[in-house]
């Protein structure tokens, strides 16, 4: 009966027993308004005064959590503040540029970050905090490559594995009517670029145009940024590039000099489309062209003159894929050739005009010897 008893006992006090409280997990996200430009300068200086002391991302190191803790990055924001430690420049309220020669308390709030972070769960953000909404619709390829380097970017940042980015917007997010109006463009010319060239030079400008479709860009902001990337992916289109001048061809067949420039730290390889403005010249087009790294090459374009007169060639770089790269070149070409049937006939003239006047003379000859 007593051991009965016992049952019954451990038996209720497994029913009423107080269940131990899961702990709860807290968020904690780390995500700035982007405010580097693609050339490197910062909008304003509010980025290192919010890891400074009292800045509002030195509080949310700076506090305290309880139980468990996870983490949101934007590996575009640490990529920002890893940028200041080395030294900067921002613009002031004027448009001013001002530069900072150092910045260690950057670095001492990423070696924080890391330490503070180095047992918790970590999962990244799209880099940027583009409108998630709009790139599924309007670019789906490329919100899945941003978020495959954002993942890579944040684990090489803190040092450790992280998990990848949900892609699920939650809510629809419009991003600026400026970048909205740029970006399609934009990002075909990178995707041309980087699928030559895999710089990383390359592959950090393609990747930071996911900063232009940040919803909380507005007004100037929004427009500075994007007019910085739309200037820096012009100025990558162009580090390949034909070299153009002004010939004046005297020879029916004719070697043209060409010369391809590349700027990039990796050799290339390119086809050479060319087409002529008239049909006074034929073109023998070339094959493929590989230029080392940050040189330039001469090649030969022969062309057959067929009349004289002034025409052009119009020359535009492509991909082994036929994608076109840089800007199409214009090379004026004036001709002044003489046909070589332009020249049979000139010189057969010249002879029955010669021959003619010698006629004449011995016409003349004769009448003067029967008036004598």
């Amino acid at each position: 009966m007593k051991r009965a008893w016992v049952v019954i006992l451990l038996l209720t006090g497994l029913v009423v027993a107080p269940l131990a409280p899961a702990r709860a997990e807290t968020l904690i996200t780390l995500t700035q308004t982007p405010s580097q430009l693609a050339d490197g300068r910062f909008l304003s200086n509010e980025l290192a005064l919010s890891i400074s002391s009292g800045g509002e991302l030195d509080k949310v190191l700076s506090a305290r959590y309880r139980g468990v803790k996870s983490w949101l990055i934007d590996p575009a924001l640490l990529e920002e503040i890893s940028a200041l430690s080395d030294g900067y420049v921002y613009l002031d309220v004027e448009g001013n540029e001002v530069s900072v020669d150092e910045f260690p308390a950057a670095t001492d709030w990423l070696n924080l970050l890391r330490f503070i972070s180095r047992n918790d769960r970590v999962v990244t953000m799209t880099y940027g905090g583009p409108s998630l909404s709009y790139l599924q619709k309007a670019a789906p390829g490329e919100l899945a490559l941003y978020n495959q380097l954002s993942a890579l970017r944040l684990e090489e940042l803190l040092g450790r594995p992280v998990v990848a980015a949900d892609t699920t917007p939650r809510i629809t997010e419009t991003a600026p009517l400026v970048a909205r109006n740029a970006y399609t463009l934009l990002r075909k010319k990178m995707r041309v670029i980087n699928s030559l060239v895999t710089t990383p030079d390359v592959e950090n400008l393609r990747l930071g145009l996911a900063k232009t479709l940040n919803p909380k860009l507005e007004g100037d902001r929004a427009v500075q940024l994007t007019r910085s990337f739309e200037n820096e992916v012009k100025r990558f289109d162009g580090r390949l590039r034909v070299s153009t001048g002004n010939y004046t061809i005297t020879a029916s067949n004719y070697e043209l000099p060409v010369t391809i420039i590349n700027d990039f730290d990796q050799l290339v390889s390119v086809d050479l489309a060319i087409t002529t403005t008239n049909s006074r010249v034929l073109v023998t087009q070339v094959p493929r062209i590989t230029v080392d790294a940050r040189s330039q090459l001469q090649i030969k374009v022969p062309i057959q003159v067929i009349a004289s007169g002034d025409t052009a060639l119009r020359l535009q770089l492509r991909t082994p894929k036929g994608s076109a790269i840089g800007e199409m070149e214009r090379i004026p070409l004036r001709l002044a050739v003489i046909s070589p049937i332009t020249t049979w006939f000139t010189t057969g003239m010249a002879i029955i005009l010669l021959l003619a006047a010698v006629i004449q003379s011995v016409r003349r000859v004769k009448r003067r010897k029967q008036h004598e």
